[in-house]
């Protein structure tokens, strides 16, 4: 369940062609001289002012609304309102999309280094972009939920025709804060653990889900208490599952034994005296 899935299709589209422009924007910024050095740091920086730039462009400079009565910008509430500098943990190292943008890198796919205009390695830059494409407008959609449930009027602008009802709302909302505690306290953790990463690709028109397996350990050792039990269990788990395995084998070889050898005996023994016994007694009849 992704937040800017309670977007009006049209305000969804604008945003995310409006994350494409400031994409290119970025890049066109960060491109050439020793900005490609430091690409990493100052791509962070401009995070924040390309997020509002783009909810700018989404939400229109001229958009007014009724609020408490009276007409209210529309992205001047929203710049005030929404938190556009926050993170996702799961976005990737940026410099595996930045530097074959920027500097011709060349791309590791399946273990070979590719020219960063190989088709191969084009497919992967564009599921890097679609990643990012994808979990930065969830993270301004999360925001824009926020604003919506303080602003009713401004449903019939943002959202989709069901969520306009208050209700409906609430329950999205309710439903993405659980999801993302239980993403943050145990699924993320398991996906360290396994290395996996979850990136979202843009395919006709849709968002899918594609895992990949690559090493986090650093993220690993950086997670907090809790989340580190988690990734205990697991370990754990693994550990003991050979030993649980041989003690469930070997039970199900007493309990063969035992079925066969020993009551399977007795029930003969007792069938054979049954029968001896029917037979003395026809014989007498």
């Amino acid at each position: 369940m992704l937040a800017i899935e309670g977007l009006h299709p049209e305000r969804r589209r604008e945003l995310l062609l409006a994350l494409l422009q400031q994409l290119d924007s970025v890049l066109n910024q960060l491109r050439g001289g020793d900005q490609a050095l430091c690409m990493e740091s100052m791509w962070e920086q401009l995070q924040p002012e390309l997020r509002q730039q783009a909810v700018t462009a989404m939400a229109g400079s001229y958009v007014q609304i009724p609020r408490n009565g009276e007409l209210e910008s529309v992205v001047t509430v929203l710049l005030k309102q929404a938190d556009l500098s926050g993170d996702d943990g799961d976005l990737p190292d940026p410099t595996a999309m930045l530097a074959p943008l920027l500097i011709d890198q060349p791309v590791l796919v399946n273990g070979q280094l590719l020219p960063a205009d190989d088709p191969r390695a084009l497919l992967q830059l564009e599921t890097l972009v679609s990643n990012w494409l994808v979990r930065t407008a969830e993270l301004i959609g999360s925001e824009l939920l926020e604003s919506c449930g303080q602003w009713p009027e401004l449903r019939r602008y943002l959202l989709r025709d069901s969520l306009i009802a208050t209700r409906e709302l609430d329950r999205l909302r309710n439903r993405l804060n659980s999801q993302m505690r239980w993403s943050d306290w145990v699924d993320r953790p398991i996906q360290l653990y396994e290395s996996q990463r979850t990136l979202f690709q843009l395919r006709q028109g849709r968002i899918e889900p594609l895992q990949l397996i690559e090493p986090r350990d650093h993220e690993l050792n950086q997670l907090g208490w809790w989340q580190r039990q988690v990734a205990l269990l697991l370990e754990t788990r693994d550990a003991l599952a050979p030993q649980v395995q041989g003690l469930v084998r070997r039970l199900g070889d007493l309990a063969v034994v035992l079925l066969t050898q020993v009551l399977g005996r007795a029930i003969g023994l007792v069938g054979r005296g049954i029968a001896q016994g029917m037979g003395r007694s026809l014989g007498r009849g």
